[in-house]
Parts: structure tokens; C-alpha cells; sequence
């Protein structure tokens, strides 16, 4: 059953999962489970880029669609409101406005993104140092 809800624990935290069998990729016909199994088999790969650095999300909650019809996609900074608790978290004090960004450094974290059909992952060049205010580039990426 698509709409049917799991619950599952990760790293012991409790996550809600729903509609496993959407499919977010229809040219390969890769689910949303497919995904979330994808994020944690990944996990130890990628976690060391994402750890200790401000996560902004594209979320395609109906999947990325084909080329004749492109699935509808958002930019999301800020956390919501449905965010779990126990997501770690830090805000940035933009110009008129804070947003709080996520920290991924747990598959719990990344299997929660999946689920929400968080299908990329940004991060900047920096990461948040001990105190939270230092901002020191520890990378370079070219496009």
C-alpha cells in the first residue's frame, strides 16, 4: 500500500515513514524507500562532507517528473515546524531574518531527509566551528 505509514528506529531515534513505494525517479522507477535505502547504504561516504555544516535542501515531494513533465521542486532553507526534535540544528542570521538549518551527522538525520524527499543535499565551503560563530573554509569545490 502506497499511503501506508511504517515506523522504524534508526540510531534509536523513531521516524515515520510514508508512501515507500512513491516513485521520485519515474525514468528508473526508484521509490522514495529506494531512496532512504540509497541515503543509508551511502552514509559513512557522506556524512563526513555534510557533519558540522548547514544543510539546505531540494525537496521533490511528488517526485523530479520526466523531461515533457518536470516534477514541481523547492529550495528549503529553514527548518518547519514538523522538523523532529532531536534533528540538530543551528541558525544563521541572515539580513532581515535567522533561518535554522539542519546538521546531518547521523543516518537517522539522512533517513529523515529521504523521507521528505530531500533529493539534494547543498552544503557551503565552511563548516560551524566550536563556538558556533566560526566560519573558516576547510574545502574548495569546483563546478
Amino acid at each position: 500500500m502506497a499511503g501506508a505509514k511504517q515506523q522504524v528506529e534508526v540510531e534509536g531515534r523513531r521516524i515515520t515513514l510514508t508512501n515507500l513505494d512513491k516513485v521520485l525517479y519515474p525514468a528508473t522507477g526508484t521509490t522514495k524507500g529506494d531512496v532512504i535505502a540509497y541515503y543509508a547504504a551511502v552514509a559513512p561516504h557522506m556524512l563526513p562532507h555534510l557533519r558540522d555544516r548547514p544543510v539546505t535542501r531540494k525537496r521533490w515531494v511528488d517526485g523530479v517528473g520526466t523531461d515533457e513533465a518536470p516534477g514541481k521542486m523547492f529550495f528549503q532553507k529553514d527548518l518547519d515546524a514538523h522538523t523532529p526534535d532531536w534533528v540538530q540544528r543551528r541558525a544563521i542570521q541572515h539580513r532581515d531574518h535567522a533561518n535554522d538549518y539542519p546538521l546531518v551527522g547521523d543516518v537517522a538525520t539522512l533517513t529523515w531527509l529521504g523521507q521528505i524527499a530531500a533529493l539534494e543535499l547543498h552544503v557551503p565551503q565552511w563548516r560551524f566551528g566550536r563556538t558556533g560563530d566560526e566560519r573558516r573554509p576547510d574545502r574548495l569545490v569546483l563546478d
